[in-house]
């Protein structure tokens, strides 16, 4: 008699992400501009050089003095927003550079 495998492949994914702390910082690291754009919107994307995910610290370079005091202001904000899209609470800190 065959078995048969009730989990779908997202299951599958999150339950590996959840045992492998190292695969799951890599992956959350490669999602995190495109979560980044999603969550921050294109006016705001525009104006951002680079976003990197380093350990627990997210780290963003903006062009615009304006617009990172107004992150700066809002690093609560952005910290709960990603980590809510990241699925886990991953980001423990926020540099705006």
């Amino acid at each position: 008699m065959a078995r048969h495998n009730d989990k779908n492949i997202k299951d599958v994914m999150q339950e590996m992400l959840a045992r492998n702390k190292r695969l799951s910082s890599g992956f959350h690291s490669v999602r995190i501009e495109e979560i980044w754009k999603e969550q921050m919107g294109p006016v705001i994307s525009r104006y951002t050089k680079s976003v990197a995910l380093k350990g627990n610290v997210l780290r963003v370079s903006v062009d615009s003095a304006p617009l990172r005091r107004e992150l700066v202001l809002g690093k609560q904000k952005i910290m709960e927003n990603i980590n809510k899209a990241l699925g886990t609470p991953m980001i423990e800190e926020v540099f705006i550079l």
